[in-house]
C-alpha cells in the first residue's frame, strides 16, 4: 500500500506540475496562488503582517515552508513532501486496523487529484489518528487530535460532538470531559497566540468566509434559487450563514442521538459528522471531497457506492478546472454542473444512511465448553 500511495503522489505531483505556469500566477493548486496574493514570507507573518482566508495552522504551515523555499513553486514543493509523509502515516494506520479496505484511501481519485491542493491531508492525518485513538479509549489525546486538526480545516471538530455524546451514553462523564477539553485546549493553543497578536487578523478568515456567497457547487445554491432566496451580495451571504449555521447544529445534534440511540461504531459516527458537515456548508470546492476518502475506509460501505462517488469527483474536476482553464465553456458547465451535485449530494447521503447502520458488535463472554464425561 505505501508503493501504492507513493505511485499515486508521484502522479498526483507531477499533475500540479503540468497545472504549474507564469511563475506561478497559474497552478492547479491553491498554494502558490496563496504565497503570491497574500505576500506571506519569512519577513511577512500570516495573521500579524499579512491576512490569510486559512486557518491558524494552515498558515503557519505555508510560512514554515516558505522559510526553506521562498517562491511559488517553492511552497508547493515543502508542502508536499510534508503532505506526501501525511499521507503515508494514513495509510500506514488505515491498513493496521482495517486491512485491504485501506486500498479505497490510496487509490481515490480525489487523493490524486486534490493531495497538494491545499492543507486538508494534515486535518485528515489528525481525524485519523484522532478517531483511532479514541477507539483504545485514549480520550485525551483523540480530543487533542481533533483540536489540531480543526486548526488546519475545521471538519475534525465535528467528529467531537458524537463522540462525546457516546462516551457520556456509556457511563464515562470523565473520558468525554477529557476528549471535550482536550479537542478545546489543544485548539485554544494554537489559536490563542495570534489572537493576543493581531484580533484582527485572528478574526480575518472568519470575516471572509462570512462575506463569502453560496457557491454553485453547492447543493444550497440551487435550493436557493427554488425558493427565490438571493444568493448573491451581502443579504445572500446572511442568509446563507443562518441556514448553513442552524443546518450544521441540527445535523450534528442528530448524529449525536443516532450514534447513542442506535450504539453506533466510532467510525460511523465520525463519517457521519464529517459528510453531515461537508454538505451543510455554504461553499463547496472539489477540494472537500478528499476529506470523506476514509470515510469509505472506516465504514464498510459498498464497493460501488465509492466508485460512484470518485467517477464523480473526476466529473467535476474536469468540468470546474476545466472552465478555469477555459476548455470547457460556460454553457456545459451550467448544464452539466447541477447534474453532478444533486449526485453527489445523493452519494452522500447515503452514505449518511448506511453509516447509521454499523452498530456495534456486542461482546459475548467467551466461555470454556464444558467437558464432555468420558464413556
Amino acid at each position: 500500500m505505501l508503493v501504492g500511495v507513493g505511485a499515486v503522489l508521484v502522479a498526483a505531483f507531477a499533475l500540479q506540475l503540468v497545472g504549474y505556469r507564469h511563475g506561478g500566477h497559474t497552478s492547479l493548486s491553491d498554494l502558490p496562488r496563496v504565497f503570491r496574493s497574500r505576500g506571506v514570507g519569512p519577513t511577512a507573518l500570516p495573521y500579524i503582517d499579512r491576512p490569510i482566508e486559512y486557518p491558524v495552522l494552515a498558515g503557519v504551515l505555508l510560512y514554515a515552508a516558505s522559510l526553506v523555499w521562498a517562491s511559488p513553486l517553492g511552497v508547493l514543493v515543502v508542502t508536499a513532501l510534508l503532505a506526501s509523509w501525511a499521507c503515508a502515516v494514513v495509510t500506514v494506520l488505515l491498513a493496521r486496523r482495517f486491512g485491504t479496505r485501506a486500498w479505497r484511501w490510496v487509490l481515490a481519485v480525489p487523493l490524486l487529484l486534490y493531495a497538494f491542493q491545499n492543507w486538508d491531508v494534515f486535518a485528515i492525518t489528525a481525524l485519523v489518528v484522532g478517531v483511532l485513538a479514541y477507539e483504545r479509549v485514549r480520550d485525551g489525546l483523540a480530543g487533542a487530535a481533533f483540536g489540531v486538526g480543526a486548526a488546519v480545516k475545521l471538519f475534525p471538530a465535528a467528529a467531537v460532538v458524537p463522540l462525546a455524546a457516546r462516551r457520556w451514553a456509556q457511563g464515562d462523564r470523565r473520558g468525554a470531559g477529557r476528549l471535550v477539553g482536550a479537542a478545546a485546549a489543544a485548539f485554544v493553543a494554537v489559536n490563542l497566540p495570534v489572537l493576543l497578536a493581531n484580533p484582527a487578523g485572528w478574526w480575518w478568515p472568519f470575516s471572509f468566509q462570512s462575506r463569502r456567497d453560496t457557491t454553485w457547487g453547492s447543493a444550497w445554491f440551487y435550493l436557493f434559487r427554488l425558493g427565490r432566496v438571493p444568493v448573491h451580495g451581502l443579504a445572500g451571504a446572511h442568509v446563507a450563514n443562518l441556514v448553513s449555521a442552524v443546518a450544521l447544529a441540527a445535523g450534528l445534534l442528530w448524529c449525536a442521538h443516532v450514534t447513542v440511540r442506535r450504539q453506533l461504531t466510532p467510525f460511523a459516527a465520525t463519517a457521519i459528522a464529517v459528510t453531515v458537515f461537508v454538505l451543510c456548508n455554504k461553499v463547496y470546492s472539489p477540494t472537500y471531497d478528499v476529506w470523506l476518502v476514509v470515510v469509505f475506509v472506516m465504514v464498510p460501505l459498498a464497493r460501488r457506492l465509492w466508485l460512484t462517488f470518485c467517477a464523480v469527483d473526476l466529473a467535476v474536476f474536469v468540468t470546474v478546472y476545466g472552465y478555469f482553464e477555459s476548455v470547457v465553456p460556460r454553457s456545459t458547465v451550467v448544464a452539466i454542473l447541477p447534474v453532478l451535485v444533486v449526485v453527489r449530494t445523493a452519494v452522500l447521503l447515503t452514505v449518511i444512511r448506511r453509516s447509521a447502520c454499523d452498530v456495534e458488535t456486542p461482546r459475548v463472554a467467551l466461555r470454556r465448553p464444558a467437558r464432555v464425561a468420558e464413556r
